[in-house]
């Protein structure tokens, strides 16, 4: 007799023990999960392109998300500090306190290094500075005993030479001055015809 009350006992423990795991499973668990995962709540990312970067990182923070500046690189046209691109974008619902990737324009002008483009052919060097965001505002001949050949490049705001292997801002404007065998020609016309009229 107590040999089948205790088996009976053990068995309702287990079908207790069974129901209130099924019970915890069913319907604690899953408000344990939303609460823990946050389901259910959402946070509209701000749209900060265009926007410094301290104010938005203020606005993505007061969002209750987390800006997080992941580059910086250097874009014409636009203000230093700037914010360029964001991930994701702006107006998207997400979780509280998801990171807000952000990529900013840099504060400082881009330096390149000017080349030594000394001896080249007027179209091989223009293809270069070119190349290497340098502006070429125009090309100046002078006398030279072989034509196409670049005897020196000057910055167009100051007037000294560009030195090879030195940085300078992007988007430099510089002259480029090349030989011509022509020019020299006219040079000594010009002198014998002033001769020849005094």
């Amino acid at each position: 007799m107590k040999i089948k009350k205790s088996i009976l006992l053990i068995f309702v423990n287990i079908i207790l023990m069974v129901v209130l795991v099924f019970a915890i499973t069913i319907f604690v668990m899953p408000q344990w999960l939303n609460d823990i995962t946050g389901h259910g709540i959402a946070r509209r990312v701000p749209n900060v392109i265009g926007l410094q970067s301290d104010y938005a990182v203020q606005s993505i923070a007061a969002a209750e998300l987390n800006p997080i500046v992941v580059d910086t690189v250097y874009s014409d046209g636009r203000q230093p500090g700037e914010v360029i691109e964001q991930l994701p974008e702006g107006g998207l619902p997400v979780k509280p306190h998801r990171p807000v990737y952000l990529t900013i324009n840099a504060y400082n002008v881009r330096q390149v290094t000017f080349p030594d483009v000394i001896q080249w052919s007027s179209r091989q060097a223009l293809s270069m500075l070119k190349e290497l965001n340098f502006v070429a505002d125009s090309v100046k001949y002078e006398p030279f005993e072989f034509d196409d050949l670049v005897l020196s490049v000057t910055s167009l705001e100051t007037g000294k030479e560009m030195e090879a292997g030195t940085q300078y801002p992007i988007r430099t404007h510089v002259v480029v001055h090349v030989g011509s065998t022509q020019v020299e020609i006219v040079a000594e016309n010009d002198s014998i015809e002033e001769t020849f009229f005094e």
